[in-house]
Protein backbone atom coordinates (compact mmCIF):
# COMPACT_ATOMS: atom_id res chain seq x y z
CA UNK A 1 0.00 0.00 0.00
CA UNK A 2 1.35 3.48 -0.52
CA UNK A 3 1.50 5.47 2.39
CA UNK A 4 0.07 9.00 2.64
CA UNK A 5 -2.58 10.32 0.35
CA UNK A 6 -0.33 12.21 -1.63
CA UNK A 7 1.40 9.29 -3.18
CA UNK A 8 -2.07 8.72 -4.12
CA UNK A 9 -2.20 11.83 -5.70
CA UNK A 10 0.84 12.28 -7.07
CA UNK A 11 0.74 8.62 -9.08
CA UNK A 12 -2.92 9.69 -10.46
CA UNK A 13 -1.65 13.22 -11.52
CA UNK A 14 1.38 11.62 -13.63
CA UNK A 15 -1.08 8.64 -14.76
CA UNK A 16 -3.19 11.38 -16.58
CA UNK A 17 -0.50 13.42 -17.77
CA UNK A 18 1.17 10.14 -19.02
CA UNK A 19 -1.76 9.10 -20.14
CA UNK A 20 -2.77 12.99 -21.79
CA UNK A 21 0.67 12.67 -23.74
CA UNK A 22 0.28 9.36 -25.29
CA UNK A 23 -2.63 10.89 -26.79
CA UNK A 24 -1.08 14.22 -27.89
CA UNK A 25 0.76 14.62 -31.46
CA UNK A 26 3.07 16.76 -30.57
CA UNK A 27 4.17 14.36 -26.95
CA UNK A 28 8.05 14.40 -27.79
CA UNK A 29 8.06 18.00 -27.26
CA UNK A 30 6.35 17.98 -24.75
CA UNK A 31 9.11 19.35 -20.97
CA UNK A 32 6.37 17.09 -18.86
CA UNK A 33 6.71 13.54 -20.01
CA UNK A 34 10.19 13.06 -19.16
CA UNK A 35 8.94 14.13 -15.30
CA UNK A 36 5.81 11.92 -15.45
CA UNK A 37 7.76 8.69 -16.46
CA UNK A 38 10.14 9.28 -13.83
CA UNK A 39 7.95 9.75 -11.04
CA UNK A 40 6.03 7.12 -11.91
CA UNK A 41 8.62 4.40 -12.48
CA UNK A 42 9.76 5.65 -8.75
CA UNK A 43 6.86 5.31 -7.48
CA UNK A 44 6.35 1.50 -9.06
CA UNK A 45 9.75 0.85 -7.67
CA UNK A 46 9.53 2.11 -3.90
CA UNK A 47 5.90 0.98 -3.49
CA UNK A 48 6.24 -2.61 -5.47
CA UNK A 49 2.78 -2.72 -5.70
CA UNK A 50 1.52 -4.72 -8.39
CA UNK A 51 -1.33 -3.27 -8.99
CA UNK A 52 0.39 0.37 -9.76
CA UNK A 53 2.71 -1.30 -12.57
CA UNK A 54 -0.36 -2.67 -14.38
CA UNK A 55 -1.96 0.56 -14.49
CA UNK A 56 1.38 2.10 -15.61
CA UNK A 57 2.77 -0.51 -18.12
CA UNK A 58 -0.16 0.46 -21.29
CA UNK A 59 0.76 3.53 -21.07
CA UNK A 60 4.66 3.28 -21.10
CA UNK A 61 3.86 0.73 -23.93
CA UNK A 62 2.11 2.90 -25.79
CA UNK A 63 4.62 5.88 -25.60
CA UNK A 64 7.16 3.40 -26.21
CA UNK A 65 5.57 2.73 -29.78
CA UNK A 66 4.90 6.26 -30.33
CA UNK A 67 8.45 6.93 -30.05
CA UNK A 68 10.11 4.62 -32.21
CA UNK A 69 6.92 5.75 -35.13
CA UNK A 70 8.12 9.16 -34.40
CA UNK A 71 12.07 8.32 -35.47
CA UNK A 72 11.67 8.96 -38.98
CA UNK A 73 9.20 12.58 -38.79
CA UNK A 74 11.31 14.06 -36.12
CA UNK A 75 14.81 15.82 -35.10
CA UNK A 76 14.30 15.26 -31.70
CA UNK A 77 16.12 12.28 -29.99
CA UNK A 78 14.05 9.82 -28.69
CA UNK A 79 17.02 8.23 -27.43
CA UNK A 80 17.18 9.25 -24.05
CA UNK A 81 12.88 9.19 -23.51
CA UNK A 82 13.97 5.50 -24.22
CA UNK A 83 16.91 5.35 -21.89
CA UNK A 84 16.22 8.39 -19.94
CA UNK A 85 18.88 9.07 -17.55
CA UNK A 86 17.77 11.95 -16.03
CA UNK A 87 20.76 14.25 -14.76
CA UNK A 88 21.42 14.46 -18.54
CA UNK A 89 19.64 17.31 -20.84
CA UNK A 90 18.58 16.79 -24.24
CA UNK A 91 17.44 18.61 -27.20
CA UNK A 92 13.90 19.64 -26.28
CA UNK A 93 13.55 17.80 -23.25
CA UNK A 94 13.94 19.46 -19.93
CA UNK A 95 16.55 18.20 -17.40
CA UNK A 96 15.55 16.42 -14.00
CA UNK A 97 18.39 15.54 -12.06
CA UNK A 98 18.11 12.42 -9.80
CA UNK A 99 17.16 8.80 -10.11
CA UNK A 100 17.32 6.05 -12.80
CA UNK A 101 14.65 6.05 -14.59
CA UNK A 102 13.34 4.38 -17.94
CA UNK A 103 10.42 3.23 -20.22
CA UNK A 104 13.21 0.46 -21.22
CA UNK A 105 14.44 0.25 -17.31
CA UNK A 106 10.19 -0.39 -16.32
CA UNK A 107 10.35 -3.28 -19.35
CA UNK A 108 13.18 -4.69 -17.67
CA UNK A 109 12.14 -4.23 -14.02
CA UNK A 110 8.60 -5.76 -13.87
CA UNK A 111 8.75 -7.35 -17.61
CA UNK A 112 7.46 -10.13 -15.06
CA UNK A 113 4.90 -8.86 -13.40
CA UNK A 114 2.92 -7.66 -16.64
CA UNK A 115 4.36 -10.74 -18.25
CA UNK A 116 6.21 -8.13 -20.86
CA UNK A 117 9.20 -9.66 -23.14
CA UNK A 118 11.76 -6.81 -23.55
CA UNK A 119 13.74 -8.07 -25.85
CA UNK A 120 11.89 -6.91 -28.68
CA UNK A 121 11.66 -3.92 -27.50
CA UNK A 122 15.53 -3.97 -26.88
CA UNK A 123 16.12 -5.09 -29.99
CA UNK A 124 14.04 -2.53 -31.92
CA UNK A 125 15.71 0.43 -29.72
CA UNK A 126 19.26 -0.91 -31.22
CA UNK A 127 18.28 -1.23 -34.73
CA UNK A 128 15.44 2.29 -35.11
CA UNK A 129 17.02 4.60 -32.58
CA UNK A 130 20.55 3.61 -31.60
CA UNK A 131 21.42 2.89 -34.93
CA UNK A 132 20.63 6.62 -35.72
CA UNK A 133 21.74 8.52 -32.41
CA UNK A 134 25.10 6.39 -31.58
CA UNK A 135 26.91 9.82 -32.77
CA UNK A 136 25.11 11.89 -30.05
CA UNK A 137 27.24 12.34 -26.98
CA UNK A 138 24.51 12.23 -24.78
CA UNK A 139 22.46 9.74 -25.66
CA UNK A 140 25.94 7.47 -26.34
CA UNK A 141 26.95 8.42 -22.52
CA UNK A 142 22.80 7.10 -21.45
CA UNK A 143 23.41 3.77 -23.46
CA UNK A 144 26.27 2.66 -22.01
CA UNK A 145 25.24 3.53 -18.06
CA UNK A 146 22.15 1.85 -19.06
CA UNK A 147 24.14 -1.22 -20.71
CA UNK A 148 26.60 -0.83 -17.45
CA UNK A 149 23.06 -0.83 -14.64
CA UNK A 150 21.55 -3.85 -16.28
CA UNK A 151 24.68 -6.25 -16.87
CA UNK A 152 23.06 -9.23 -14.93
CA UNK A 153 19.77 -8.88 -16.45
CA UNK A 154 21.54 -8.96 -20.20
CA UNK A 155 23.49 -11.90 -19.30
CA UNK A 156 21.22 -14.24 -17.34
CA UNK A 157 18.34 -12.86 -19.19
CA UNK A 158 19.07 -11.65 -22.89
CA UNK A 159 22.65 -13.31 -23.40
CA UNK A 160 22.87 -12.90 -27.19
CA UNK A 161 21.36 -9.63 -27.50
CA UNK A 162 24.53 -7.77 -27.17
CA UNK A 163 26.89 -9.93 -29.02
CA UNK A 164 24.32 -9.72 -31.99
CA UNK A 165 25.15 -5.55 -32.05
CA UNK A 166 28.58 -5.39 -31.37
CA UNK A 167 29.28 -3.48 -35.02
CA UNK A 168 27.35 -0.81 -33.34
CA UNK A 169 28.82 -0.39 -30.47
CA UNK A 170 31.82 -0.43 -31.53
CA UNK A 171 30.89 2.43 -33.59
CA UNK A 172 29.16 4.05 -30.71
CA UNK A 173 32.72 3.81 -29.10
CA UNK A 174 34.80 5.00 -31.95
CA UNK A 175 32.76 8.14 -32.45
CA UNK A 176 32.86 9.23 -29.31
CA UNK A 177 36.28 8.59 -28.05
CA UNK A 178 37.71 8.82 -25.05
CA UNK A 179 35.38 10.07 -22.82
CA UNK A 180 33.66 6.95 -22.32
CA UNK A 181 36.64 4.64 -22.68
CA UNK A 182 35.69 3.32 -18.71
CA UNK A 183 32.08 2.70 -19.75
CA UNK A 184 32.60 0.89 -22.59
CA UNK A 185 35.46 -1.21 -21.31
CA UNK A 186 32.80 -2.63 -18.48
CA UNK A 187 30.09 -3.24 -21.56
CA UNK A 188 32.60 -5.12 -23.92
CA UNK A 189 32.83 -8.45 -21.86
CA UNK A 190 28.96 -8.85 -23.05
CA UNK A 191 29.89 -8.68 -26.53
CA UNK A 192 31.93 -11.39 -26.54
CA UNK A 193 29.74 -15.25 -26.73
CA UNK A 194 30.68 -18.34 -28.82
CA UNK A 195 29.18 -17.02 -32.24
CA UNK A 196 30.43 -13.36 -32.02
CA UNK A 197 34.35 -13.64 -31.03
CA UNK A 198 35.34 -14.72 -34.69
CA UNK A 199 33.37 -11.91 -36.15
CA UNK A 200 34.20 -9.84 -33.04
CA UNK A 201 38.38 -10.31 -33.68
CA UNK A 202 38.72 -8.89 -37.06
CA UNK A 203 36.59 -5.85 -36.05
CA UNK A 204 39.12 -5.66 -32.96
CA UNK A 205 42.09 -5.47 -35.55
CA UNK A 206 40.50 -2.83 -37.37
CA UNK A 207 38.96 -0.58 -34.70
CA UNK A 208 42.13 1.91 -34.87
CA UNK A 209 41.54 2.59 -38.49
CA UNK A 210 38.08 2.81 -38.26
CA UNK A 211 38.22 5.30 -36.02
CA UNK A 212 40.45 7.39 -38.16
CA UNK A 213 38.19 7.21 -40.89
CA UNK A 214 34.95 8.36 -38.89
CA UNK A 215 37.31 11.40 -37.76
CA UNK A 216 38.30 12.42 -41.14
CA UNK A 217 34.34 12.25 -42.35
CA UNK A 218 33.70 14.76 -39.48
Amino acid sequence: MMAGEDKFKQFDFHLRSLSSSARDSNFVSDPSLLNSVKSLCDLCRSEKSEDLIARVYPHLNRIFQRCLSSISQSQTSNGLLLLLDFNFFCTSFICVEGGYGAILQFFLDFGDVVLHDADPNLRTFFKSCLSREFADPVVAEATLDFLNANKKKFSSSFPTLLPQFFPLLLKLIAWNGEKLEKAFRRVFPGLISQGSFLPLFPSIVDFPSECVTLCLSC
